[in-house]
């Protein structure tokens, strides 16, 4: 592992397996949840501008999530131009990580679509960059929505397929394309094991749902909350299933018959054929009022990010930054007794696909950093 991934920390799954049942599944994370200590006693602006340094891996969500929580704590809000672009950007780079995961981990012949996706989320990035500062008064200068929606659609239509091959991929109609046979070889491979549902989904649509966060994040046990986020021993999930889990795909797999495991993977598919109709009909509704000061929470590739700030200081021009927490999907998703480890406790499961079930769910689950399997008996 290199320095960097050193620094990032790692994810360690250790599975125990007798007689086709797996008895215990231990995770550990040596995730430096305690990095945003970087971030105190800076000025404002210094803060802000380091932020996509020390979170290279989902850069443009952490920046959005660290203004929101900047402009939320000085009583700003932006205007609606500046939070249609921000939520493009995050829209964009989401395509970005879920079409490269889907390309690398579960397609694997896709180097054409790779480097044309990260060249057009280059140029949506360049053309909005702008919007990446705090309170900005620029505007979105002639930017095209469409043009930019249609050719990430014509990107990610060797992947996924079009609104009607997608309906039409449980009943065999398009199984020749990559995504057809993957859903085909899940069946195959791991359709018959069964497995639990998975934490419960992590709701932030009300004051309430931030309001207990926000208090999780202020006493003195905050560090650890960050490091494993949960409510007095709930575990919640928020990722690309939580998100996608009722949507129209999913929901014909559920009446087909597919596991969980290929209903996660249908939710991947579903969220990526309907990001360039996001794109393009904007995100002007995406950002709420700020309902906790200090607050800022962006809806990421991986699931919920949530920054917290507290400045002090009585103008702009000498604002610090007297606290800082983070809580990143990840820690959510795969907290030590979460989403993996409800999904994989008591499954039934041949030896010698053991492994892959376990590696296929944690690609599904997604974190955002490297982990190994290991597996005792």
């Amino acid at each position: 592992m290199n320095s960097l991934a050193d620094l990032a920390g790692k994810l360690h799954v250790y599975v125990e397996w007798h007689n086709d049942v797996i008895t215990r599944v231990d995770l550990r994370s040596s995730r430096p949840h305690k990095i945003a200590r970087l971030l105190q006693g800076k000025p404002l602006p210094q803060a802000l501008a380091m932020v996509p340094m020390i979170f290279s891996l989902c850069g443009v969500a952490q920046q959005v999530a660290a203004l929101r929580a900047a402009e939320s704590a000085l009583g700003l809000q932006v205007k609606p131009e500046v939070a249609e672009a921000r939520q493009i950007l995050v829209w964009a780079e989401t395509a970005r990580e879920l079409g490269l995961r889907l390309a690398q981990n579960w397609l694997q012949e896709k180097t054409l679509v790779c480097a044309e996706l990260l060249q057009w989320f280059t140029q949506v990035k360049a053309e909005l960059r702008w919007a990446l500062a705090l309170d900005p008064q620029r505007d979105a200068n002639g930017f095209e929505l469409d043009i930019v929606a249609r050719r990430l659609d014509q990107i990610l239509k060797p992947l996924v397929g079009s609104e009607t091959e997608l309906s039409q991929l449980l009943f065999g109609a398009a199984s020749t394309t990559p995504v057809g046979k993957q859903i085909k070889q899940l069946q195959k491979s791991l359709g018959d094991v069964e497995l639990a549902l998975g934490a419960v989904p992590l709701s932030s649509n009300t004051s309430s749902d931030l309001r207990w966060i926000t208090e999780k994040l202020t006493d003195e046990a905050a560090f650890e909350f960050c490091a494993q986020p949960d409510a007095e021993g709930t575990c919640f999930e928020t990722s690309i299933w939580t998100r996608n889990c009722e949507a129209k795909l999913v929901q014909q797999g559920q009446h087909a018959g597919l596991n969980e495991l290929t209903l996660r993977f249908l939710a991947l598919v579903d969220e990526l054929q309907a990001l360039p109709g996001l794109i393009r009909e904007g995100g002007e509704a995406a950002q709420a009022s700020h309902i906790e000061p200090g607050l800022g929470c962006v809806e990421a590739a991986r699931g919920m990010l949530i920054h917290r700030i507290e400045l002090e200081g009585d103008s702009m021009s000498d604002y610090r930054v007297a606290d800082y927490k983070i809580v990143a999907p990840t820690e959510w998703n795969f907290h030590p007794q979460g989403t993996l480890v409800q999904m994989l406790d008591g499954a039934r499961v041949s030896r010698e696909r053991l492994h892959a079930l376990v590696e296929k769910l944690i690609l599904l689950v997604d974190p955002c950093v490297d982990w190994e399997i290991e597996i005792g008996n």
